[in-house]
């Protein structure tokens, strides 16, 4: 075969790599939807970390939980960008501790008086980019609907299940219901896996999980120092062993795969129809 045949066969064989890297760019986005979901949460179990009887694990509950999420996660591991839309609304340990993260008219114009942290946006904001991964998971589109007590996992009913995530995707799960809070916790935290265990009880208008991390990764003294006031994130440090509040969520999160992971999947497409060009 002559040295332009050649040139012309890797040409097409790019070309077609990156076509169908292109296509999978228009359809690899993934959305999670928060409609109206509302509820009290709490933070409880951290207290031993850092001590001789630490078990690395802490609990997340949910009550009085109205409204319903409705997520689809990445097929593939990845590395994503993570933007929001909508209204997402915070408070922490009362509304009647004073809040020194956000001017209080922000939160007061939506008839959220008093909270702590208030963001509503008609586009999508970014908030943040990292590699996640997840495993142990049935399925990959949920719906948990406290209004009419449904809990699906790819239509499936589903009120109780396992899974495990790298840092960087578990951040992203405790980051909705945190806030500007969840992004003092992510500066902070190490590389390592965090196993969840979850229970959704929709008579009860309930949903608890509970996590178990890498020793590495220290969510669970994270959430100790904030709870001490020993690091800065809360409006006020009470020391009790708990971190409270409510939040409410009222949009979406688009998660989009970085252009260079996808650069990098069509370049070894490219490199295989080469391959597969020369055994021919």
């Amino acid at each position: 075969m002559s040295y332009m045949a050649k040139t012309k066969q890797l040409a097409v064989a790019l070309g077609a790599a990156l076509t169908i890297g292109g296509a999978s760019v228009a359809h690899a986005d993934v959305y999670e939807y928060a409609n109206k979901f509302s509820a009290n949460f709490v933070f409880s179990g951290f207290s031993d970390a850092g001590t001789v009887g630490d078990d690395h694990t802490f609990t997340l509950s949910f009550s009085n939980v109205s409204g319903n999420l409705d997520a689809t996660i990445p097929a593939s591991s990845g590395y994503y960008s993570i933007s929001r839309k909508g209204e997402f609304d915070f408070d922490y340990n009362g509304t009647s501790v004073p809040s020194a993260l956000q001017a209080p008219s922000v939160c007061s114009g939506l008839g959220k008086a008093n909270w702590d942290f208030c963001s509503k946006t008609t586009n999508y904001v970014p908030v943040g980019a990292g590699n996640f991964n997840w495993s142990g998971i049935t399925g990959t589109h949920f719906l948990y609907n406290w209004d009419t007590d449904t809990f699906t996992s790819n239509g499936i009913p589903q009120t109780t299940g396992d899974f495990a995530g790298n840092s960087t995707a578990i951040m992203l799960l405790l980051g909705t219901f945190l806030g500007p809070v969840g992004t003092t916790i992510a500066t902070y935290v190490g590389d390592g896996n965090v196993f969840v265990h979850q229970v959704m009880n929709g008579a009860a208008n309930t949903w608890t999980l509970t996590f178990t991390e890498d020793p590495g990764v220290g969510i669970e003294s994270v959430l100790k120092a904030l709870d001490a006031g020993t690091i800065p994130g809360l409006p006020k440090a009470l020391t009790n062993a708990m971190i409270d509040g409510v939040v409410y969520a009222d949009g979406s999160l688009r998660v989009v795969p970085e252009p260079g992971s996808l650069a990098l999947l069509g370049l070894g497409a490219a490199a295989l129809a080469v391959r597969r060009r020369k055994s021919a």
